[in-house]
């Protein structure tokens, strides 16, 4: 009789892999890891009262930016990294216009993430390159209890994506019109 769940393994009693190599899914053989998205987590937490002012903590528990909206002016939501440096603002115009320090110049947040023309992806593009929600997932978003995550890739983290991705979480978790 095969047993689905020892192959791989030298025998159905045995601990060791033949491939050499641990488990990562306790029973089941090791499986390659480049099969598996490495994807680390940011919430936006500490909402005051909402997420237009918040804190994002990053791995290990670490805050890796501070949202502030209308501190110190009136109508813009400032991104501060965690040296204090300011690396994007949203400025709540009529039709909102967003700036993320060298990588996206100032514009409205429409284009930043705009609608596809079948509206059922939303694109952005940054420093020339675009990206979309297909064929690759890069990130994902989620809303907890008095939480939003951020999921997002290590190989998005190497493209020089996050401070992106967290401001466009941001805006589509803020409830304000981002058109």
């Amino acid at each position: 009789m095969l047993n689905p769940y020892s192959q791989g393994w030298q025998s159905a009693g045995n601990s060791v892999p033949t491939n050499g190599r641990p488990s990562i899914f306790g029973a089941l053989p090791f499986t390659s890891l480049d099969a598996l998205p490495a994807f680390f987590s940011f919430r936006f937490t500490s909402f005051s009262p909402t997420i237009m002012n918040c804190t994002v903590v990053g791995p290990q528990s670490r805050p890796y930016f501070r949202i502030t909206t209308d501190v110190p002016v009136i109508g813009v939501s400032v991104f501060q990294n965690s040296n204090g440096q300011n690396i994007a603002l949203v400025q709540w115009h009529r039709h909102p216009e967003v700036e993320i320090r060298n990588i996206v110049t100032r514009q409205r947040t429409s284009e930043m993430l705009s609608l596809s023309l079948d509206q059922r992806l939303v694109t952005s593009q940054f420093e020339a390159q675009v990206y979309s929600a297909t064929p690759e997932i890069l990130g994902r978003i989620s809303r907890g209890q008095g939480t939003v995550t951020l999921e997002i890739t290590g190989e998005a983290i190497r493209l020089g994506i996050l401070e992106p991705a967290v401001v466009a979480t941001f805006l589509l978790q803020c409830g304000r019109n981002i058109d």
